[in-house]
C-alpha cells in the first residue's frame, strides 16, 4: 500500500485490523470454506481501499465491505451443490470449552450440508438482519424465494439440532411489524410473546466462536495484510 498518503493508509490500516477478523468469520458462515471466504473478504477490502476517501465517510464502512464480499461469494458459491464444503481449518479458541466447540462445529457441519440458496439466505436474514428485499436484490432472487429458502433452512437446522419447534399456527416463525421491513420481525411462540429464535441463537454463537478462532491464530493479521498488499499490487 506504498505510494498513498500516510494518513489515508493509517486510517485504512486501523479499519482493516479491527474489521477483518469479524468479516472473515461472517464470510465463513456464508460459504463454509476458509479460502473462499478470505478471497471474498480481501476483494471487499481492496475495493474499499481504492475508494477509501469516500468509504471512510460512511457510517458503517464495514457493511459496505461485507456486501462486496457477499456478492463475490455468491458468484461462485451458487454453482456448488450441498455437502461440498469442509469444516474450516481454524485453531480452537482458548476461552471456548469443549462443549461450545463441539456445538459450533456441529452447526458448521449442518450449514455445509444445506443447499447454497438456503444457507446464504438464512445467514443473511437470521444472523445479519438483511431484509428479504435486500437479499433478493443482492442475490437476484424473488422475495418469495428468499422467504421459502430461509424457512426451509431454519426448519432443517431446528430439527437436526433437536430444538423444540415453536407453534406457529400455519405461519412462519416471524411476522412483519406494521410499516416495518422484515428485519423488524417479531419472533413468536404459541403464546404470542416475542422470544429469541433458537436457530438464530445457534448461528450467533457459532459466528462468535469463529471470530474467537480467527483471533486465536497469531499469524492471521500479518498473513491477511500481506495478501491484501499483493492483491492491490496486482490490480491498480
Amino acid at each position: 500500500m506504498s505510494g498513498e498518503p500516510v494518513a489515508r493508509a493509517r486510517d485504512f490500516e486501523t479499519f482493516f485490523s479491527c474489521a477483518h477478523p469479524r468479516l472473515l468469520a461472517q464470510a465463513i458462515m456464508l460459504c463454509g470454506n476458509r479460502e473462499d471466504a478470505e478471497d471474498a473478504v480481501q476483494e471487499g477490502f481492496a475495493e474499499a481501499y481504492r475508494a477509501w476517501d469516500r468509504i471512510a465517510g460512511y457510517e458503517l464502512p464495514e457493511a459496505w465491505v461485507y456486501r462486496v464480499a457477499v456478492q463475490r461469494l455468491w458468484k461462485t458459491y451458487r454453482r456448488r451443490r450441498e455437502g461440498q464444503d469442509r469444516l474450516p481449518d481454524l485453531p480452537v479458541p482458548v476461552q471456548a470449552g469443549p462443549e461450545r466447540t463441539a456445538e459450533a462445529r456441529e452447526v458448521l457441519r449442518l450449514l455445509a450440508a444445506l443447499p447454497p440458496r438456503q444457507r446464504v439466505t438464512m445467514v443473511l436474514f437470521c444472523l445479519h438482519g438483511w431484509s428479504q428485499r435486500d437479499i433478493a436484490k443482492a442475490l437476484r432472487m424473488t422475495r418469495g424465494g428468499v422467504a421459502a429458502n430461509v424457512s426451509k433452512a431454519r426448519r432443517t437446522l431446528r430439527e437436526a439440532l433437536g430444538m423444540a419447534d415453536a407453534e406457529m399456527s400455519g405461519r412462519e416463525a416471524f411476522v412483519v411489524g406494521p410499516g416495518r421491513e422484515e428485519r423488524d420481525r417479531i419472533r413468536l411462540t404459541g403464546t404470542g410473546r416475542g422470544v429469541p429464535d433458537p436457530v438464530d441463537r445457534a448461528l450467533r454463537d457459532t459466528e462468535s466462536w469463529l471470530r474467537a478462532a480467527v483471533l486465536a491464530d497469531p499469524a492471521e493479521p500479518e498473513r491477511a495484510r500481506a495478501k491484501l498488499a499483493r492483491r492491490l499490487k496486482r490490480r491498480p
